[in-house]
């Protein structure tokens, strides 16, 4: 099956965990499902999403980040994701739609996952593959160091 597919059957596993629609399945917008398809078809290593604000960016950026947490399409060991934004604030707020997805995940997924807020945010799922992470990063490069991301969240890439 091709990764584009398992990607995006992920994100409709998923329900809204917010807002009017809390509770309800995930629906990819035509746009969210080209870009899945582009993104992730053999050969392409580098995917940009450039849509308005409050168009769902960071809703699927999270979506990706957490798929790639739990290994929805990947089975590498010791995965780990990078949520990369100019300042540690705006890599919070992506690093919090993770957290809200996670709460919408089976349970026995989530009795493996472990949420720091100190020092540093970072989501941890354990499995038979190792410890897996998410970190939220600014771009000050320092925070980045020693890390070999499988997955690379640039959130506002041009500031």
């Amino acid at each position: 099956m091709k990764r584009a597919t398992l990607v995006k059957r992920f994100c409709k596993s998923l329900t809204v965990p917010t807002g009017r629609l809390a509770g309800k399945p995930i629906k990819l917008a035509p746009y969210q499902n080209r870009f899945i398809d582009g993104a992730f078809a053999d050969g392409v290593n580098v995917g940009v999403l450039s849509v308005g604000r409050g168009n769902g960016k960071s809703a699927i950026s999270a979506m990706l980040c957490v798929g790639e947490l739990v290994g929805a399409w990947s089975d590498a060991a010791e995965r780990e994701v990078i949520i990369a934004a100019r300042t540690q604030e705006q890599a919070r707020i992506a690093w919090n739609y993770c957290v809200s997805f996670i709460g919408t995940l089976p349970e026995d997924v989530q009795a493996n996952i472990s949420i720091r807020r100190q020092p540093r945010f970072e989501i941890q799922y354990d499995d038979e593959n190792g410890p897996h992470l998410i970190r939220a990063i600014s771009a000050d490069g320092k925070s980045a160091l020693g890390s070999s991301p499988t997955l690379a969240v640039l959130d506002e890439r041009g500031h």
